[in-house]
C-alpha cells in the first residue's frame, strides 16, 4: 500500500474512533514511513490519545528532526518535557521561540539549559545553539565568547574556522590570525585551516608565513609573488601549470606585472577572463596595468568595470564619472553610466549623459532610443519623436519602438502617422502580447479617427471662443 494510502486508511479507522487499531496500522509501517513528517504527526497524536506518553514523545522528536519547522512537535514536546526534563524543556522553548521569530528571547532559554545539565555533550550543543542565536542577533563578541567555551570542552577544526570568519568580519585580523594559529596546531593536517590562515598572513605582509601554512601551490606562488621572489614564483608556476584553469593565468598575469612585462601581462589577464568572465579581479588587474603605463582614464574605467561585478554600483558610478572627466571624448565610461541611471532612475542624468553619447555618436540607436523613452515619461511627445524618428532612421532593430511611436503619435493628434507605426510594429512583432489590443485600435482608428478630430477640434474651438468673450 502507498504512504498517502496507509495514511487515509489510518485517518478514516481513526474518524471511527477506533484508535488502536489505527496506531497499530502505522505502528506496522514505521519502517517505512519513519523519514515521512505527516506519518510521524499521525502516530504521535495517536499514540498521545491512546496515553502511550513514551512513544508519542519519541514519535515528536523524530518529527522535529525530519521537520524543524514544526511548530506543533515542539509544542507538544514543551508539555512533555515541562517539570520532567529541564534541558530538554528549554532547548525545545528556544527552538520554538526562534521559530515564532523571537530570537532575542530565545538566549535565556539557552543560558537556563546550559545550567540545567552537567552532560558535557548537553552543554556543547546548548552554547553551540546560543552562538548561532548571537550570531543572528548581530552580537558577533558574544557568540566569539561562546564559541570559545566550546572550545575548553573539545577541540573542533569547524569551531576554529568559525571563529576567524567572525574575527574577520569584525575587521580584527590579529585575533582571527591567533585563533587560526591555535587551530593548525591542534588540527596539523586540516588543509582548510591553514589556507585560510596563509591567506590572513598574505593580507598582513607577512609573506614567510604564509608560505609556513601554504597548502596549496596557488598560496605558494601567491605568497612567492606578493614577496616579490618572481624566480621561485615562476619556477612554482611552470610546475603548476594548467591552462584549464582561470587561477593559473592570473598568477602569470602578476608574474608579468611584477617583471613590467605588461604586454604578456595584458595576454594573460585576456585569458583568465575567457576561463573566468565577469570576475571583477579582471578589471583590477586591468586598472593596475593601466596605471602602470599612466592611463588614467583606462585606470578609472576598469576600476568601475570592477566596482560594477562587485554590484557597488556607488563606487562604480564615481569611477566612471573620473573617467569622463579625463577623457570626455571617449564613449565607454558614458555607456557605464548610463547603465546605472537607468537602473536607478535618475532622469536628469540619464538625459544627460544619453546627450552627451548621442554627441559622440550619433547613429547610436540605443542612445536615440533611451532619449525618446526619457522624453516620453516626461509627456514631451513631440521631443520624444523627434529622436524615435531619428533612432529608426539610424537602423534601429528594437521593434518596440514603433509602438513607442505609435503611443506618441496618438498624443500630438496625429492619428495617421500613429495608424503607420503601429501597423509596423504589428507586422515586425505579430506575436507580440498587445496585438489584439492593438488591432482594435486600429479598427476605432479606420471607422472614427476623422470624427473624433473633428469632436475635439470643435471642442477647443468651443473654449477658445469662451475664453475670447
Amino acid at each position: 500500500m502507498s504512504t498517502s494510502g496507509i495514511l487515509a486508511q489510518a485517518q478514516m479507522l481513526a474518524d471511527e474512533e477506533q484508535y488502536e487499531r489505527a496506531y497499530e496500522l502505522l505502528k506496522n509501517s514505521y519502517e517505512k514511513l519513519k523519514d515521512d513528517a505527516e506519518y510521524l504527526e499521525k502516530i504521535a497524536l495517536l499514540a498521545k490519545t491512546l496515553e502511550l506518553n513514551e512513544e508519542a514523545a519519541k514519535y515528536w522528536e523524530e518529527l522535529v528532526v525530519v521537520n524543524p519547522n514544526s511548530l506543533v512537535g515542539y509544542s507538544e514536546l514543551l508539555d512533555i518535557y515541562n517539570g520532567k526534563d529541564n534541558y530538554k524543556y528549554y532547548i525545545t522553548r528556544a527552538k520554538y521561540k526562534i521559530l515564532n521569530e523571537q530570537v532575542s528571547q530565545s538566549v535565556d532559554d539557552y543560558k537556563k539549559a546550559i545550567n540545567s545539565t552537567a552532560e558535557e555533550a548537553d552543554i556543547i550543543n546548548a552554547r553551540f545553539l546560543l552562538a548561532k542565536a548571537y550570531e543572528f542577533l548581530g552580537k558577533n563578541q558574544n557568540a566569539i565568547d561562546e564559541y570559545f567555551r566550546i572550545l575548553e570542552h573539545k577541540d573542533d577544526m569547524a569551531i576554529y574556522y568559525k571563529l576567524a570568519d567572525l574575527y574577520c568580519e569584525m575587521g580584527d585580523r590579529y585575533s582571527a590570525i591567533n585563533t587560526l594559529e591555535r587551530g593548525v596546531k591542534a588540527f596539523p593536517d586540516a588543509d582548510e585551516l591553514g589556507e585560510y590562515l596563509s591567506g590572513l598572513y598574505i593580507k598582513e605582509g607577512q609573506y614567510d608565513k604564509a608560505l609556513e601554512n601554504a597548502r596549496s601551490e596557488y598560496t605558494k606562488i601567491k605568497a612567492y609573488l606578493m614577496k616579490g621572489d618572481n624566480d621561485n614564483a615562476f619556477a612554482f608556476l611552470n610546475q603548476y601549470k594548467d591552462e584549464t584553469n582561470a587561477n593559473y593565468f592570473a598568477l602569470m598575469a602578476e608574474y608579468y606585472f611584477n617583471t613590467q612585462d605588461m604586454e604578456k601581462c595584458s595576454e594573460n589577464i585576456d585569458k583568465f577572463e575567457k576561463l573566468s568572465p565577469q570576475n571583477p579581479l579582471v578589471f583590477q588587474m586591468r586598472a593596475l596595468v593601466c596605471d602602470a603605463k599612466n592611463d588614467v582614464y583606462g585606470y578609472h574605467y576598469n576600476m568601475g568595470k570592477c566596482y560594477s561585478f562587485k554590484q557597488d554600483y556607488e563606487l562604480a558610478l564615481a569611477e566612471y564619472l573620473n573617467a569622463h572627466r579625463q577623457d570626455p571624448s571617449k564613449s565607454g565610461a558614458v555607456k557605464e553610466i548610463i547603465k546605472i541611471n537607468e537602473a536607478s532612475g535618475d532622469k536628469t542624468s540619464l538625459m544627460e549623459f544619453y546627450e552627451k553619447l548621442v554627441r559622440q555618436e550619433p547613429d547610436n540607436t540605443f542612445a536615440l532610443k533611451g532619449l525618446g523613452d526619457v522624453y516620453a515619461d516626461m509627456y514631451e511627445f513631440k521631443s520624444a519623436l523627434e529622436y524615435y524618428e531619428k533612432a529608426v532612421k539610424a537602423g534601429i532593430t528594437d521593434y518596440e519602438i514603433y509602438n513607442k511611436m505609435g503611443f506618441a503619435y496618438e498624443k500630438v493628434k496625429d492619428l495617421s502617422s500613429a495608424k503607420e507605426a503601429y501597423e509596423k510594429y504589428l507586422a515586425k512583432a505579430p506575436l507580440s502580447p498587445d496585438t489584439e489590443k492593438l488591432k482594435e485600435k486600429l479598427a476605432k482608428m479606420d471607422t472614427s479617427s476623422s470624427s473624433a478630430v473633428n469632436t475635439e477640434e470643435g471642442f477647443i474651438d468651443k473654449i477658445m471662443k469662451l475664453f475670447g468673450k
